[in-house]
């Protein structure tokens, strides 16, 4: 893999890890914006939404199988003709992320969640810097993926 790739997700890691460490060391439970965001400290065993809760393993394992795919997928990517910096950027993005949880999933058995947003009532799932990073990978690989298929 690319040097860029490698620093990129470095940086996610050490930016999720950090605020994981720090709101867990402060036990945080703030309102940055009163009903909309807010800093709550939580742990999920699952995954989004916490689907398979307590699956630890299967979790883990999943993870690991993902993260291969992705890096055959980046492999090929950057040897076809299409190379480009935004492809090293997106999957940096998203190796950062998983990795950012991943590293929580086997060393604590359970992931730091600490964004909560609310929205007219609604709250949406406490979630964490890791996720917003696969968040944005995932949304910018289709669209990539997209507009190359456009391209053909």
């Amino acid at each position: 893999m690319n040097k860029k790739v490698y620093i990129i997700s470095l940086v996610i890691i050490l930016i999720d890890q950090f605020l994981k460490l720090l709101v867990s060391y402060f036990n945080v439970n703030i309102s940055i914006i009163p009903n909309f965001l807010s800093l709550i400290i939580t742990s999920n065993k699952g995954v989004a939404f916490s689907m398979l809760s307590g699956h630890n393993i299967l979790i883990i394992v999943v993870s690991v199988i993902l993260l291969i795919v992705l890096i055959n997928m980046y492999n090929k990517e950057i040897k076809s003709e299409n190379k480009t910096k935004y492809k090293q950027v997106i999957f940096g993005i998203l190796f950062g992320g998983i990795m950012g949880n991943l590293i929580d999933r086997i060393f604590k058995g359970k992931v730091i969640d600490y964004i909560s947003i609310e929205f007219n009532k609604y709250y949406f799932p406490i979630f964490n810097f890791a996720d917003i990073a696969i968040t944005i990978g995932v949304i910018l690989l289709i669209i990539l993926i997209v507009k190359e298929e456009d391209k053909n």
